[in-house]
């Protein structure tokens, strides 16, 4: 999610448009209480160490946020509480009898991933906030099976107070909403049949001593708003800061009809983006986003990634062995339409990603060592159609399609053909810029040693070749997977199979 996001940051920018990338940490959820147990930290230790690591793996595949949230700032808790007194006076947010799960062994209210059951819809393994299998946010009282995940023993259910988003009150106007919006297919359906069938309040508290804290009214004071709520509201956070900054009303700027607002996030998140978050912003008279990019879980070999298994890589130390650019190429070549489950990474997918990335680079090589050139001023028109179907997959946010775009470009002007002594200068930078939003380094460099310093992406300009010096000064982009990184790879993943 964080790569398709700067994909289509990149893109709009290089279309001439204002875009800016907000993201943040997610510092109090359980899992963070969890890891700070089981390693005899502090819960702001443990948190402090996931926000330097998801930093450091954002640079190490050259991410750079215009806004990184941090959900235990000040400013975030704050906003978070206006966001939050903004819906009570509006009327959609009701204290009402509720229930917890609560652990007697333990003597400990239970709430997120510190409780473990079977989902109510599916039996698939949940926590006690949502189903990650078919993505249905649950209430404690429809859990099945339910246990402490720190003991083990059977959860039992104590009355509290609590705080619902009256979601059944805003189902009809979201629903007409979601009809009007360039949502994908699978993507606002599930939405749209949750609100037509199964439509109900969602907690919105919890009790839970990490987080930003309730001030009133008094019965739920010592509560904490759920992470997927506050966290959530990091980019609400994240616009007011860059308004801020640039010295313009953040509540203008969200109702001009020029903005407009999209999220990435993986199928964990589905559910509370495109139905609480939506949902509070039509609450505050906000239009709903424009578009979601929902991921299914990426899998590596087969299984889904997970930290406390150690069956995972992280970003950095990939990046470290093969380079920002093949880590970028294949973790894009790896996402897939919503709900086809087919989001799979391996070595092969990487060993393929340099392999492409190198017949790119020979191919450039070649082209700047050729005497030969053939000048044009304009694209011709089956240039341009792959220009502008490059355009609208982006913009819909089916990359797989921009990829598949960019690979029957190069095809189609001939760059692969070894007997090809001329160059076009409009058809390069073309390739270069299409590459651009995806593997920018290599798009940059190449650019710079056709067209000098002052070449910058576009898919609208035409170019204006200068002739590139004769031997391309360029390290190799798509080097090949080193021998060391595979075998520790095998070793870590395929055991038996070295």
């Amino acid at each position: 999610m964080y790569l398709l996001a700067d994909i289509f940051v990149r893109f709009q920018r290089m279309a001439g448009h204002r875009a800016y990338y907000i993201t943040g940490s997610d510092e109090h959820g359980t899992h963070t209480l969890e890891a700070a147990r089981r390693l005899g930290r502090s819960f702001g230790e443990v948190a402090e160490q996931y926000v330097q690591q998801i930093l450091e793996c954002l640079r190490a595949v050259q991410i750079t946020p215009d806004v990184f949230v941090r959900t235990s700032s000040a400013i975030h808790k704050e906003n978070a509480l206006a966001i939050f007194r903004e819906l009570q006076v509006a009327g959609y947010v009701d204290v009402r009898p509720g229930v917890q799960l609560y652990c007697e062994h333990c003597n400990e209210l239970v709430a997120d991933s510190l409780a473990t059951g079977r989902c109510p819809a599916c039996s698939s393994p949940c926590d006690s906030n949502l189903c990650e299998n078919c993505g249905l946010a649950l209430q404690h009282d429809t859990i099945r099976e339910a246990r402490h995940a720190r003991c083990g023993r059977d959860l039992v259910l104590r009355p509290i107070a609590q705080a619902m988003f009256d979601m059944p009150r805003l189902a009809g106007q979201l629903d007409e909403a979601l009809g009007e919006c360039a949502w994908s297919e699978p993507i606002r359906s599930k939405a749209r049949a949750w609100l037509r069938r199964e439509v109900g309040g969602l907690p919105m508290t919890r009790h839970f001593k990490h987080g930003v804290e309730i001030k009133e009214p008094e019965s739920l004071v010592g509560q904490t708003l759920l992470p997927w709520f506050e966290g959530l509201w990091c980019f609400d956070t994240g616009i007011r800061e860059l308004c801020t900054r640039s010295g313009l009303d953040a509540n203008a700027t969200l109702h001009d009809e020029n903005s407009e607002l999209l999220f990435f996030m993986g199928q964990d998140n589905r559910f509370y983006y495109t139905l609480g978050v939506a949902g509070a912003q039509l609450a505050r008279g906000y239009p709903i986003p424009k578009n979601n990019s929902v991921q299914d879980f990426y899998k590596l070999e087969g299984e889904k990634f997970s930290t406390s298994r150690d069956h995972a890589l992280w970003a950095d130390e990939v990046a470290r062995a093969v380079g920002p650019n093949v880590l970028r190429y294949a973790l894009a070549r790896v996402a897939k339409p919503f709900g086809t489950d087919a989001n799979h990474f391996d070595l092969d997918v990487l060993m393929s990603a340099a392999s492409r990335i190198r017949v790119w680079e020979d191919a450039l090589r070649r082209c700047a060592e050729s005497a030969g050139t053939a000048e044009s001023t304009e694209l011709s028109p089956k240039c341009r159609r792959f220009a502008d179907d490059y355009a609208d997959a982006v913009t819909a946010l089916r990359f797989w399609d921009a990829l598949d775009i960019i690979e029957r470009y190069f095809e189609l002007v001939g760059f692969s053909n070894a007997e090809n002594e001329t160059w076009n200068s409009v058809q390069i930078s073309l390739f270069l810029s299409l590459l651009y939003p995806v593997i920018p380094e290599l798009a940059m460099g190449y650019g710079r040693h056709y067209f000098g310093e002052a070449w910058a992406p576009s898919l609208e300009r035409s170019a204006v070749a200068a002739q590139p010096r004769a031997s391309v000064d360029l390290p190799h982009f798509g080097a090949p997977i080193p021998a060391s990184f595979a075998l520790e790879y095998k070793k870590r993943f395929r055991q038996g199979k070295i």
